[in-house]
């Protein structure tokens, strides 16, 4: 990219070993790197700006592969979900195996029952955070306080 496109909300593309990823530059940290972020995996990563280029215009009306969602079925127990309750998420993320059932969309987030299901048992996340004490189960789908400022998606991808 030129040093003139080298700003936030571009979009654009970095080689990570034999793949391109799909990415948008979030900030830029200093003369030599930048922030970018990538809708696809959402996650934030610095890198440097000799490896920034352009997308190849027919691959911009691609959509990014993220998806905002919300689990259903659980609320945080006290208003928020606390850190802890993050890291269990995180956690439980770890396989590579997971099931989504989508119980309902509101507003462009889609709100689902996830699982592992790479153990004989299956493991529903709501009934994991609820028995661990991070989550109360509930009837209505409530979007997590603050969604929208959570993660920098959903500064670059539209419900």
């Amino acid at each position: 990219l030129t040093e003139s496109s080298v700003q936030s909300g571009q979009l654009c593309c970095v080689p990570v070993t034999d793949w391109w990823h799909h990415l948008v530059i979030h900030c830029v940290i200093s003369e030599r790197e930048v922030e970018v972020f990538s809708a696809d995996y959402e996650h934030l990563k610095i890198v440097q700006k000799s490896w920034l280029r352009f997308f190849k215009w027919c691959y911009l009306r691609l959509p990014a592969q993220a998806i905002p969602c919300s689990l259903a079925g659980v609320k945080p127990v006290e208003g928020q979900w606390s850190s802890a309750a993050a890291l269990l998420l995180q956690e439980l993320c770890g396989s590579d195996l997971l099931v989504g059932l989508v119980d309902e969309s509101v507003s462009g987030i889609l709100h689902i029952f996830l699982s592992d299901t790479a153990a004989k048992e299956d493991v529903s996340f709501h009934r994991v955070l609820s028995n661990r004490g991070h989550a109360v189960i509930c009837k209505e789908n409530l979007p997590s306080q603050g969604f929208r400022e959570l993660t920098p998606l959903a500064l670059y991808v539209q419900p």
